[in-house]
């Protein structure tokens, strides 16, 4: 009787902790963080497309996510790149791409030839949960 009523606690006990960590996992608070940011190239020339990746690992609830990318600063203080784009985030991995055609490198633009950022930001509820800065060249 006594082992009977072991066993059946140890089982218990067994259940309750999975269900302790599958809640914390798959539903309970969520929290992000980009893990990486990369582009197709390193050099890139007027007009070419760049194709931007962002690999973000999430746990929880991840809805009402956005990614915002901002960069291409010109001489006038504009940003040539400005672009917030809803996301769901699954728990694990997950891997999020957006393609930017790239302006013409000149004074009119108010780009000139150089180093450039690009700045990555995950919002969730009108807060940053993660961000990260990536750089690359631009010519004519």
């Amino acid at each position: 009787m006594r082992r009977d009523l072991l066993i059946i606690t140890l089982i218990v006990v067994i259940i309750a902790a999975g269900a302790v960590i599958a809640y914390t996992y798959f539903l309970g608070p969520g929290s992000a963080t980009i893990t990486s940011v990369t582009t197709d190239k390193d050099l890139y020339h007027s007009k070419e497309v760049m194709n931007i990746t962002v690999s973000v690992s999430a746990r929880g609830d991840m809805s009402n996510t956005t990614l915002k990318l901002v960069g291409l600063k010109s001489r006038h203080g504009d940003y040539q790149l400005d672009k917030e784009i809803p996301v769901t985030l699954s728990p694990g991995q997950n891997i999020l791409r957006y393609n930017h055609t790239l302006p013409t490198c000149s004074s009119c633009s108010g780009l000139s030839a150089g180093m450039y950022d690009i700045d990555v930001e995950l919002v969730r509820n009108g807060t940053v949960v993660s961000n990260m800065t990536y750089s690359f060249d631009l010519e004519q």
